[in-house]
């Protein structure tokens, strides 16, 4: 047995339509896809940083990745030694560790839906494709008075997930929570506060999930809601352990991965017993790059039958 080789690729992949978060507007990403072979097992990984969140960039990371010279010993030794500060890099690795379940995994999962606005077509729109669950982004200039006008005419078995990506202040958020407490048909409102805001101990839990503000198991104690992106959350056996001790809900969400990343992601989030529908309605909103196998819709599947190592050449 040796310690085994790695070699990775930068890629970019574009929005057909910008983005726009509570961070501001995304035209682009890029990504870092990990192949690591050991003793002749091939695994693949991908780091997937997202704005707003407190990772490594993708530049960091390929530094780290050209100090390891191909060596995978040395890279895990590296990411061991400052997992804290290269949670990206350290899920990458996770899912190339866990790759030969990932591969094979043809489960499925409850997706939600997503809008990046508050529209009454589209939401009806995606509630006729069969999401049962929608996710709409919000903004500064969001008021939940539009979001009553969505629910007045939306199905009874429609449900609600808002998301603010820390884009509102103190008091907006306290006004948009009461309203929020008083919805049956919304499940919470996510990151009402930016990261680090010290107004959350002020807000409760109830129907108040985290996202950027938690990160990974060894963030910020929140007993409410928290939401995990699987490509930014760290060493996986970690997470999972933590889980195990967890009775509040967890949600696990997309930060628009590759289909490594995604079918990566989705075996993570089958592995917890008590997984909820994820948020994973990322498909089909990147110019026609290639990097894209799964099939969108309200049922998340893993892949069937995909050769990845044609897929990494293709992406080379």
């Amino acid at each position: 047995m040796n310690g085994g080789k790695f070699d990775f690729l930068r890629v970019r992949r574009r929005f057909r339509q910008p983005i726009t978060t509570g961070h501001g507007t995304v035209e682009s990403v890029d990504r870092i896809l990990i192949r690591t072979e050991v003793d002749g097992t091939i695994g693949y990984g991908e780091a997937a940083p997202w704005p707003g969140f407190l990772t490594e960039t993708c530049d960091q990371i390929a530094e780290v990745l050209r100090s390891a010279r191909g060596s995978l010993s040395h890279l895990s030794a590296s990411v061991s030694a400052s997992q804290a500060t290269l949670p990206c890099l350290s899920s990458a690795l996770s899912s190339c560790a866990h790759w030969d379940e990932i591969e094979s995994f043809t489960g499925s999962l409850a997706c939600a839906g997503l809008l990046t606005e508050a529209s009454v077509a589209q939401l009806a729109e995606k509630y006729a494709q069969g999401y049962r669950t929608v996710k709409i982004k919000l903004h500064a200039g969001s008021s939940w008075e539009e979001i009553s006008q969505l629910l007045l005419g939306a199905p009874a078995d429609l449900r609600l997930r808002l998301d603010a990506n820390g884009a509102f202040g103190l008091e907006q958020a306290r006004s948009w929570i009461q309203w929020v407490r008083q919805q049956p048909s919304v499940e919470f409102i996510e990151q009402p506060l930016a990261a680090g805001q010290p107004g959350y101990a002020s807000l409760g839990t109830e129907k108040v999930a985290l996202d950027e503000s938690f990160l990974t198991p060894a963030g910020v104690e929140w007993i409410g809601p928290v939401v995990i992106k699987p490509c930014l959350a760290g060493d996986w056996d970690e997470l999972m352990r933590w889980r195990q001790q967890r009775t509040s809900p967890v949600v696990y969400s997309s930060c628009f991965e590759t289909a490594i990343g995604r079918q990566a992601a989705l075996w993570l989030a089958a592995q917890d017993p008590a997984v909820s529908t994820v948020g994973f309605d990322t498909l089909g909103r990147f110019e026609m790059d290639g990097r894209d196998r799964h099939e969108a819709g309200p049922i998340a599947r893993g892949l069937l039958n995909v050769s990845w190592h044609a897929l990494w050449s293709e992406m080379s």
